[in-house]
């Protein structure tokens, strides 16, 4: 039956119609079940690229994923949680500015429950990087409940709470570009968080994920395209801004002046892999100036603007005096010790 909806999708496709909500959901239900095969999976998902996806296909596949997601029950929750994450697919190759900010933030005292998995695109996901900076990004649920309870900040790494996606990644691996699947991810938060901030590298891209935003339902998220190409907040440039809150899209459009920031050009945050990243992030925490430091103050006041209403420039100084104040480097190091510690 399952298999059945893939092949009624793929006619629809075929016929260059849009796909329901429903019809989609059926479809990434029947790939999460191994009832797809490779061919059916790859011919889906370019066919939705091809023609272009929409917000109704892309929440219908969000609520496959999350119907199909390991449950991850809290205890005790933080009020409210926040995620940074991007959809990848910028191709700048730069250093993990969004864990960077995740740390940042939490150092500031805003719970995060960071999504995120091993780089799909790039040459250095989250995932590669906080192990560089020693969290151990496979602790159980247990650690990493310890982890957001105990110190603010915790990881959830996407195979880990997606393990039905094992059928689609062969063929997401082999396809020379972006999928649904890339846009899924940062909805996909077993977390569910309140408030988050999801860097997209196009306009149509970012729309679309606003809109589906819109369709699932949160409190506050701000999709982020920088005009220069990053998945971020960028300092190259202006920022287009697209905040979601009670069911509304708002445009906005941020400078570099807006937080009180020099210019960054993109090449001065390329990385050549996760040590490097890690590096520069380790020089980051522990106060060195420069383009990484600005890019991540820049993110990180966006973060907080989203999950407390603090104007940039304000979020900007409280991001820098937890990095100053040593703040950020030692949370970054108590929560390498304790995704370790399975006592």
């Amino acid at each position: 039956m399952t298999a059945m909806a893939l092949t009624h999708a793929l006619e629809r496709l075929g016929a260059r119609h849009d796909l329901t909500a429903a019809e989609t959901a059926a479809a990434v239900s029947a790939m999460m079940a191994g009832d797809a095969s490779d061919v059916a999976i790859g011919a889906f998902l370019t066919a939705l690229r091809v023609k272009g996806e929409t917000a109704d296909e892309l929440a219908g596949a969000v609520e496959a994923v999350r119907s199909r997601m390991t449950p991850w029950p809290l205890p005790e929750r933080p009020f409210p949680l926040l995620d940074t994450c991007g959809t990848g697919g910028d191709g700048a190759m730069s250093v993990n500015v969004s864990t960077a900010t995740a740390v940042v933030v939490a150092a500031c005292g805003v719970p995060v429950a960071k999504h995120g998995n091993r780089s799909a695109s790039g040459n250095s996901g989250s995932a590669e990087v906080l192990q560089e900076l020693g969290v151990d990004i496979e602790a159980g649920p247990g650690v990493l409940a310890r982890c957001l309870v105990e110190l603010g900040i915790t990881f959830l790494f996407a195979p880990q709470f997606h393990p039905a996606l094992r059928f689609a990644a062969p063929v997401r691996r082999q396809l020379p570009f972006r999928t649904l699947f890339n846009l899924i991810g940062p909805l996909a938060n077993p977390a569910r968080p309140d408030h988050q901030i999801i860097g997209v590298a196009g306009e149509p891209q970012a729309n679309l994920i606003a809109e589906a935003v819109c369709r699932l339902g949160t409190t506050r998220v701000a999709v982020v395209t920088g005009a220069d190409g990053l998945d971020e907040v960028t300092l190259d440039g202006t920022t287009q801004v697209r905040l979601v809150e009670r069911g509304r899209v708002t445009r906005l459009v941020w400078s570099p002046a807006d937080f009180g920031l020099p210019r960054v050009p993109a090449p001065a945050l390329r990385v050549t892999g996760p040590a490097d990243s890690a590096a520069k992030l380790r020089a980051l925490f522990e106060g060195k100036p420069g383009p990484v430091r600005d890019m991540v103050l820049a993110n990180s006041a966006a973060a907080l603007w989203i999950a407390t209403g603090q104007d940039l420039r304000t979020a900007v100084d409280r991001a820098a005096s937890a990095v100053d104040n040593g703040s950020a480097r030692t949370l970054i190091e108590r929560w390498a010790r304790l995704s370790r510690d399975t006592a």
